[in-house]
């Protein structure tokens, strides 16, 4: 029997990954934002968050949305924040320009992430979270330093009513044209 395959070894082994383990995925929901609360929120997953083409189509089907990125706060000239809070009790992010509508901000902690739905009926050009708790903690429960924030807007998608209405509009002018031209 090798020492790596002892009972003992892959014990103490488990013992000494947990001391110095890193972040563990946490409840979404343990992240609270004052200004504008948000609807809904998923998550903590594992891994990365960077505006690939699989993050919006995750955000679209679990949001029933269309969402677009626009960039993230440790983007070079800091995207659409004014600045990157690196935090974890607490901190505000602050758009370059006010926001309103549906938009989602992506939390990242440690090696996890959260997503975060927000409704903006005004527009809002700050929103302060109480903690990165709902995405990253280490193994004492204490909050991890947030990485970076992502944004993500949704982008209009006409209704076929609208479509409908701008064929008949359209008719209507070339029906009108027509009719000039007779005349």
């Amino acid at each position: 029997m090798t020492r790596t395959s002892s009972p003992f070894f892959a014990a103490a082994a488990l013992v000494a990954g947990l001391v110095g383990a890193p972040a563990h995925a946490e409840n979404c929901a343990d992240t609270t934002f004052t200004a504008l609360a948000s609807i809904d929120c998923a998550g903590s997953f594992v891994g990365n968050i960077n505006g690939s083409a699989s993050e919006t189509t995750f955000l679209n089907t679990e949001f029933g949305s269309t969402f677009t990125y626009v960039g993230k706060s440790d983007d070079a000239g800091n995207g659409p924040f004014t600045s990157n809070p690196a935090v974890n009790m607490g901190g505000t992010l602050t758009f370059d320009s006010a926001i309103s509508g549906m938009f989602v901000i992506g939390l990242k902690a440690a090696n996890n992430y959260s997503y975060y739905l927000f409704d903006a009926v005004s527009p809002v050009t700050s929103l302060t979270f109480n903690s990165t708790a709902g995405v990253a903690v280490n193994v004492r429960g204490i909050p991890q330093d947030l990485s970076h924030a992502n944004l993500y807007i949704t982008t209009a998608v006409p209704e076929p009513e609208t479509y409908a209405l701008m064929l008949a509009g359209l008719g209507v002018v070339g029906f009108m044209a027509k009719r000039r031209r007779r005349s």
